[in-house]
């Protein structure tokens, strides 16, 4: 991996559900003691079910909502500390791709609107070619910029998402799921565009997905989660995982080529409420490898330091 570009370290979050006249409030971790870092123009892949916390995350890196503890720095810099002014000046280095592209554009804005929307909140005055610029670099033409969202496809609405999130020219980028609501053919564009991106601009970007197949084809290390920690870290896509929870996933992981396809063996048991997580760990309920050492004590992210595990017994 190249120097760190952004740090984060053991980054949580809690939040509290309101209580009724008959019940009390509860708390949930929705990420736990998170320590990762991402080198300079790598692709820094997070996999793991829904509701491990891959969005929160997400979020928390980029300081979208506070952390609870924890905290994040860019080049150096700890954004969890700076100020709201400070925060501002410092968002042009970051930006986010958020996940669904129909909701997350303003029905009421032109594209030309939306992608003008973050120059004018830096105050930077917008010109029209800048707008036919910033469609280019996506690969859509200028005459879409008085176009509204509504008359767009999918992969376009994407691609608007992508070039508002690049429009102030940031080193670091978040991508929640990018592909999750389109069809796979507009996926394999979506993401040759990224890497296309990448490659010119020189980015850096933290990669969320729940599609394991798709992170070990575009990404160049994996980070696996688990009701809110981090299990595993794979120091490429062909290694061999070490954690159980991981090779559960990678097993499931559908295969298109029929030769390639094997048995699949069912996790057993329940999964934790994230509301009450029992002691130990919290993987220790549906894991074939639980001992009584892992229903007591939790495992720590440790071992080889190119490839972290948080198991008692790893593979």
């Amino acid at each position: 991996m190249t120097a760190p570009m952004v740090k984060i370290d053991a980054l949580s979050k809690r939040f509290q559900s309101g209580g009724g006249l008959f019940a009390k409030p509860r708390t949930m971790m929705a990420v736990r003691e998170v320590t990762l870092s991402i080198g300079k123009g790598e692709v820094l892949g997070v996999v793991g079910e829904s509701g491990c916390g891959k969005s929160t995350l997400a979020r928390l890196v980029l300081r979208l909502i506070e952390p609870t503890s924890g905290r994040v720095t860019i080049d150096g810099t700890d954004i969890t500390a700076l100020s709201a002014g400070a925060l501002r000046r410092i968002r042009r280095r970051m930006a986010m791709v958020f996940q669904d592209p129909y909701s997350s554009l303003d029905p009421r804005y032109s594209l030309a609107d939306v992608l003008a929307e973050p120059l004018r909140l830096q105050g930077e005055v917008i010109a029209p070619a800048r707008v036919d610029e910033m469609l280019a670099s996506v690969g859509l033409p200028a005459a879409l910029a008085a176009s509204h969202p509504h008359q767009l496809s999918g992969g376009q609405r994407q691609r608007v998402g992508i070039a508002r999130a690049l429009a102030l020219k940031p080193d670091f980028v978040v991508l929640d799921e990018p592909t999750a609501s389109l069809d796979v053919s507009i996926q394999a564009q979506i993401i040759a565009l990224l890497a296309d991106l990448r490659d010119r601009l020189g980015l850096t970007y933290l990669f969320i997905s729940h599609d394991l197949g798709l992170v070990r084809y575009f990404c160049d290390r994996i980070v696996v989660m688990y009701l809110g920690s981090v299990v595993e870290v794979l120091p490429d896509t062909r290694t061999a995982p070490r954690h159980p929870y991981t090779r559960a996933l990678m097993d499931s992981n559908f295969a298109p080529d029929p030769a390639r396809r094997r048995v699949i063996e069912m996790l057993t048991g329940e999964v934790p409420s994230p509301f009450a997580l029992p002691p130990g760990c919290a993987f220790a309920t549906r894991c074939p490898r639980a001992s009584d050492r892992c229903r007591r004590d939790t495992p720590a992210l440790g071992g080889d330091a190119a490839h972290p595990v948080a198991c008692f017994h790893p593979l």
